[in-house]
Parts: structure tokens; C-alpha cells; sequence
């Protein structure tokens, strides 16, 4: 039997995951963070971590939800996506869980359609769903439009 470690995050009350692999470290929302002209609105801009700029993301405005107050909880997960380091603004990273395969339901049919690049499944652990985010899919999604 296979399973997966995940980091788990959430986006206002609804929980995402992504491999652990891909995730580099959890760090706060640093408070410099340098705005970049004309980039689209989820961009927050760029920031040194350790003599490298990454660029942030801000995953809510991305996903399209509604924009609530960072809190205490808020977090920079920082990605490791083929080289490339991101960070990804989040309202709370909760845990890191080890999944068995199996609990993982791949998206299928209309559903897979509409985010065939952001979600690769949704994971059930008793009454919760956690979705899935595609971590090979995340640099062109977030970074190249």
C-alpha cells in the first residue's frame, strides 16, 4: 500500500494540500514585501529570503475568494516548484499529514475540466475533503500567465 505525507493548509474555511516535496519551508508573511508593477492582482510582489527574491503569491485572490484580514495564523509556504522557489500566502498551515493513495479520489468527468491544472484529487479523511493541489502544475498556473 502507497500513501503520501502533505503539508495542509487553509484558504478561508476550505482545506488544500500539496505534496511535502514540494514544500520548502513555512515561515510569517515577511512585512517587506516589494510590490511589482503591472503584474496581476494576486502577485503581492517579491521578498528576500536568504539573499534569494522569490515572488508571492497570494493563493485567495488567485482561487478567486473573498479577501478576509491576515490573521496571527496567516503563513508564507514557501514551494520548491523544478528549482524555481514561490511562496504562497495562506490563511493557516494546520499539519502534515501521511495519506494512504486510496483516500485520494481523482478528479474525473466535468469536475476535472474546470481546474485540470490546479487540482489533481481530493482526499477524504473521515468527514474532511481535502483538495489536492497539482504541485508540478503550480509554477505555470501561478508564475506564467
Amino acid at each position: 500500500m502507497s500513501s503520501i505525507e502533505l503539508v495542509v493548509f487553509k484558504l478561508g474555511e476550505e482545506e488544500y494540500g500539496i505534496e511535502i516535496g514540494f514544500a520548502q519551508e513555512i515561515i510569517r508573511i515577511p512585512k517587506r514585501i516589494t510590490k511589482m508593477p503591472d503584474m496581476p492582482s494576486y502577485i503581492e510582489g517579491v521578498t528576500d529570503l536568504r539573499g534569494r527574491v522569490i515572488p508571492i503569491i497570494d493563493l485567495k485572490i488567485k482561487f478567486g475568494f473573498e479577501q478576509t484580514e491576515r490573521s496571527v495564523d496567516s503563513r508564507l509556504l514557501i514551494l520548491d516548484l523544478e528549482n524555481s522557489l514561490l511562496g504562497i500566502i495562506v490563511d493557516d498551515v494546520s499539519e502534515v499529514i501521511k495519506i494512504e493513495e486510496q483516500a485520494i479520489e481523482r478528479l474525473s468527468g466535468e469536475i476535472s475540466g474546470l481546474n485540470s491544472n490546479r487540482i489533481q484529487g481530493i482526499a477524504r479523511i473521515n468527514e474532511r475533503l481535502i483538495l489536492l493541489l497539482n504541485g508540478l502544475k503550480m509554477k505555470s498556473e501561478l508564475l506564467m500567465k
